[in-house]
């Protein structure tokens, strides 16, 4: 078992964002013990993994709720699911494209700081 502590260090998240997931029923409900103390189980982790990945993948809450739900039915909708996911792909493909071109940037102004700056200089 873990505590919200825990689990928010290890995503690099808050407590009130693991909070408000659960409030959105992106989690289910997490045990309390009698103190009202959360104390998140192993497949509560995994499930917190799978939303932040989606959430950092660029789904929405919205998204991501929609995405669990749907794949949590009797009878899910495979090419639905496959398509939103293929949709997160070309979206992370343009970020990465963007970071890239913030790379380059990067690499040329140093490239042109260290041709201007005079000899004899420490860095």
């Amino acid at each position: 078992m873990y505590s919200i502590a825990e689990v928010a260090d290890k995503f690099n998240i808050s407590k009130n964002t693991l909070r408000y997931y659960e409030s959105v029923k992106l989690l289910p409900p997490i045990k309390r013990d009698n103190n009202g103390i959360r104390h998140y189980s192993d497949a509560d982790v995994e499930a917190v993994n799978r939303i932040v990945h989606m959430r950092r993948l660029g789904a929405s809450v919205k998204e991501a709720l929609w995405f669990d739900q749907e794949l949590s039915q009797a009878h899910p909708n495979y090419d639905e699911g496959i398509a939103f996911l293929q949709r997160l792909d070309t979206q992370l493909d343009q970020r990465i494209a963007e970071i890239a071109q913030q790379k380059d940037f990067l690499h040329n102004k140093i490239k042109m700081l260290e041709q201007q700056k005079p000899s004899g200089d420490s860095v």
